[in-house]
């Protein structure tokens, strides 16, 4: 209790963080690595379904659109389990856990990343690759991490769909 009371205390005392510490935290919440994983398997989906190069503005498109809903559901994940990652050693450091950004700056934050996503694979890719992101969004954010996650150690089995289908959306991109 001591810790975390003085923990409170440090952060009430000192100055507000920079805008580039805040951006850095909201950047943590997207898990980057994972995100950068997730476009290069959908880079190659994208590779393996076309005869020759794929136009330089679906691969763009797509690959931000992708990565940005891919980030979005990472977001959400990490408001969803803000409370659980504040006990585990591996994850109290994320942002959340430490109370760095508040729930509704990242609702904002997942939400306008998710919505730009949808809009550039509607606009300069295709419906469909927009609608397969958006459920492989819902399958991920709500699926496995609110429902799946609590209920049944199974939840790695059926929620890995989830992280196969980059392949699979850079494939119809």
């Amino acid at each position: 209790v001591f810790r975390s009371e003085r923990m409170q205390a440090t952060r009430l005392d000192s100055p507000a963080p920079g805008w580039r510490h805040v951006a850095a935290q909201y950047l943590a919440l997207t898990k980057p690595r994972i995100v950068m994983l997730a476009a290069f398997c959908a880079l190659i989906g994208m590779l393996l379904a076309s005869d020759g190069w794929v136009p330089p503005v679906t691969m763009l498109a797509g690959l931000a659109g992708i990565s940005l809903l891919a980030a979005s559901g990472f977001a959400f994940n990490c408001l969803i389990e803000r409370g659980i990652d504040s006990r585990m050693a591996r994850t109290r450091a994320r942002p959340l856990a430490r109370g760095e950004i508040g729930a509704t700056g990242t609702i904002v934050f997942a939400g306008l990343l998710g919505g730009v996503g949808a809009g550039l694979l509607y606009a300069f890719v295709n419906p469909l690759t927009m609608w397969l992101t958006l459920a492989t969004f819902v399958g991920y954010a709500v699926v496995y991490t609110v429902l799946l996650k609590p209920a049944t150690p199974q939840n790695i089995v059926i929620g890995g769909a989830s992280g196969a289908m980059p392949p699979v959306l850079g494939w119809a991109a």
